[in-house]
């Protein structure tokens, strides 16, 4: 279920050729919002994430790595196995 969901956001392919087709495997993660498979990346549509590197501030001012628990997030969610992909550019 997880990974017909995720396949249902994930809409922005970086390379027409594979956006017609689709793909399937298993997702290596670039940042919160995108993802690698077979050497293709994908872009989550409508996912606005911070970078890996990216730092925010709390109210108290205190720093955390945002854009690192952003990508652990997608990570953990991915962990279920191989996806499958469909998108559009």
């Amino acid at each position: 279920m997880r990974a017909v969901l995720f396949a249902l956001l994930v809409l922005v392919f970086i390379g027409a050729d594979t956006a017609q087709a689709g793909i399937s495997g298993r997702a290596s993660v670039i940042d919160g919002d995108t993802l690698e498979i077979h050497g293709t990346l994908i872009r989550l549509y409508g996912i606005d994430a911070p970078e890996s590197s990216q730092t925010c501030k709390r109210p108290s001012g205190d720093t955390w790595r945002c854009g690192q628990r952003a990508a652990i997030a997608l990570a953990e969610f991915l962990r279920a196995g191989p996806i499958d992909c469909e998108g559009s550019v």
